[in-house]
């Protein structure tokens, strides 16, 4: 499987026509990839282009939380993130290369505030994401992709010189009693 690194980016669907809830399995039979041990591994193995490095992280934080998920690397451009114990696709992220774009609009490089003639920003934790306005039939409602600038601050006039440098699209989460 071969990303397409102009696709544009679709929230709670796909980035590099890589589709979220893709099975883990699906994904290994049609792709070239290679195992790694850790990270040290992966910074080393980057080299190899054009290969998904795969890493599979079974783990409990140290505050107790337990993380069993596998990821996926493409030429530290693409990020896929399974659940382990589903097996499938959850989060997607992209950051330097990727070449396509959010909405047509806004793509990696690009200053955050080329868009803030058709959205207002959102902002939580140290991500962005964009806000319908007040004219629109959707206003208020919140684009679901993260949106990664070289801040970690809200926009603002002070800090208006953001350049975005990665975006993330995850699965929404599920509605309880809503069965797939």
């Amino acid at each position: 499987m071969i990303p397409n690194l102009k696709a544009e980016i679709i929230p709670t669907k796909s980035i590099a026509d890589i589709k979220l809830g893709l099975d883990f399995e699906y994904f290994k039979a049609n792709s070239e990839y290679q195992v790694i041990n850790d990270y040290d591994e992966l910074e080393n193995t980057y080299s190899a282009k054009n290969t998904w490095l795969i890493l599979y992280r079974n783990e409990v934080l140290p505050w107790g939380d337990p993380i069993n998920e596998i990821y996926c690397f493409w030429n530290k451009i693409i990020t896929l993130t399974f659940n382990a114990n589903t097996k499938r696709l959850e989060f997607i992220y992209v950051g330097q290369g990727y070449q396509g774009k959010l909405l047509g609009l806004l793509g990696i490089g690009d200053r955050l505030d080329s868009a803030k003639d058709q959205y207002n920003f959102y902002f939580e934790g140290d991500k962005h994401y964009l806000e319908y306005k007040e004219y629109s039939d959707k206003a208020g409602e919140i684009i679901p992709v993260e949106i990664e600038t070289n801040y970690r601050v809200a926009y603002s006039d002070e800090y208006r010189d953001q350049i975005v440098e990665g975006f993330l699209v995850y699965l929404p989460p599920e509605e309880p009693g809503h069965l797939t």
